[in-house]
This record gives structure tokens, sequence and C-alpha cells, in this order.
């Protein structure tokens, strides 16, 4: 077996002032932004482009032809890319295709969004290490926040995700099931339950102090247990997790603690 290599390379990353998504001239006003526009600034031609929007489920689903003005004032039908999808237009690219102004930005800005990606999806247990980040005991401050900023941003996203499956069939935890019953709703049961649980703790904690506490609960599970996802999240730990957050919410609604198991 060959050996394992650093997931780490203090590469020459360049922070440029003028990035890949400032390159494209994109108009805060603007919704949708013609292909024949990104296309030339890009250096590319404009037909195989909007061939390959066409035949991609998610750019095509948000791709529709709108009349653009052109230069003379004439007014032309052309097709149009969502402004939000710009960025995975840009990541399908091929960087050696375009012109030498935007090579360099567009294969950072690959770099950077390989890097978020594996950060904003990656299943618990796995390290956070990539180009970007360092192991653990090799990080500066500044990265450590960047770490623990994205699982803080994970698990509000999946906590996002699955509230809205929940909700969506009418499950709701106010007063809610016991976060330990059977869950079935979404395709993730484990991540269901950390979900539900946490909502609980949440919500109880938010009739205290009239704020939004889903941020504190997620510190906590990352603080305390490391968990940076509710994906495949091992049964110890998430058990470890249920019970941690059961005592909390039962601190806020004034439970007294449960007598200890007697052998």
């Amino acid at each position: 077996m060959p050996p394992k290599q650093s997931a780490y390379r203090q590469s020459s990353l360049t922070f440029f002032g003028e990035d890949i998504i400032a390159l494209q001239e994109l108009d805060p006003n603007e919704t949708y932004v013609p292909i024949i526009g990104l296309c030339m600034l890009m250096g590319l031609e404009r037909t195989p482009q909007e061939r390959r929007v066409r035949a991609h489920a998610v750019l095509g689903a948000g791709a529709k032809v709108l009349p653009v003005e052109l230069e003379d004032g004439r007014s032309v039908p052309a097709l149009c890319l969502r402004a939000d999808l710009v960025p995975l237009w840009l990541v399908g690219l091929d960087a050696s295709k375009v012109n030498d102004a935007a090579r360099a930005k567009l294969e950072l800005f690959q770099r950077e969004s390989a890097s978020v990606l594996w950060q904003a999806n990656r299943p618990q247990g796995f390290g956070p290490e990539d180009e970007f980040v360092p192991e653990r005991l090799n990080q500066s401050p500044a990265e450590h926040a960047y770490v623990a900023a994205l699982a803080m941003a994970t698990l509000a996203r999946h906590q996002m995700l699955i509230e809205r499956q929940l909700n969506a069939r009418g499950l709701h935890d106010t007063p809610g099931p016991d976060p330990y019953a059977p869950a079935g709703a979404t395709d993730d049961p484990q991540a269901e339950l950390l979900a539900r649980a946490v909502r609980r703790v949440a919500l109880a904690a938010a009739e205290r102090t009239r704020r939004n506490e889903y941020g504190g609960v997620y510190l906590g599970l990352f603080r305390q247990f490391g968990i940076s996802s509710y994906r495949r999240t091992p049964p110890a730990r998430l058990h470890e997790a249920l019970e941690w957050l059961e005592r909390w919410r039962g601190d806020l609604m004034g439970e007294p603690e449960p007598p200890p198991d007697i052998e």
C-alpha cells in the first residue's frame, strides 16, 4: 500500500482582487444572465455552452429564453441562466479552454468550490482536511474558525432541509413526540432523530430568551461531540447527543433529573 499523502498542500494559492464571479460582471438587479455574455467574457463558443446548459438537469431547469438588448439597441431572444446557477456553470467548465485572463481565476474558484462542497456535505466522522484546510493540530486560529463556521452552516442546512420534510408531513415537535420514538418521515432516520431533538431544545430555549436559539444548539453539538454533519452520525455518538439534548431541554422546562439506574 502506498504511503498516505497529506491532504493539505500549502500551495501558491492567491487571493485575487477580482475573482471569477466579479469577472462575470453580474448585475445585482438582474435575475437572469445571457449565456452569450458569459461566453464572451470567458473566451468560449456560445453554441456548445448553450447545448451544455440545456442538457444539464439543474442548469436546464434554471434557463429560459429572454429578450436581450444588443449594443445597437436591438432586442433579440437569447438563452439566459438564472444568476444563482452561474457558479455551477463555472465549476463544470474546462479551464484549459477559457481565455488567459480567466484561467487562473477559474482554477482557483474550482478548487475553492471543491473544498466548500466537501466541507458542507461530508458525512460525520470524516476529517475536515482538504486542499485548503490542514489537519486539526496544524490549524491556525483563522482556519479553526473557518472549519467551525462551516460545521455550523452545515448543521443549519441539514436542520432546515429535514424540518421542511417534517413540516410537509405535518409532523411538529411542539410539544412533539419522544425523540427516541421510531423515525421514518425522512430518508435518513438517524438524522431525523437528531433534527427533532435539536428543534425541541431550540424552541424550548427560545420560549425563555425570545431569541432564535438554533445557533447555540448547533455550537453545542459541535463543541461537545464534534458533530459537524447529520449524515451518518455513528450510533454511539448519536445516542450521547440525544441524551445530552434531552437533559438540556429538561433543564429548560424545569423537569427534574431522572433517577440513576440501579443495577
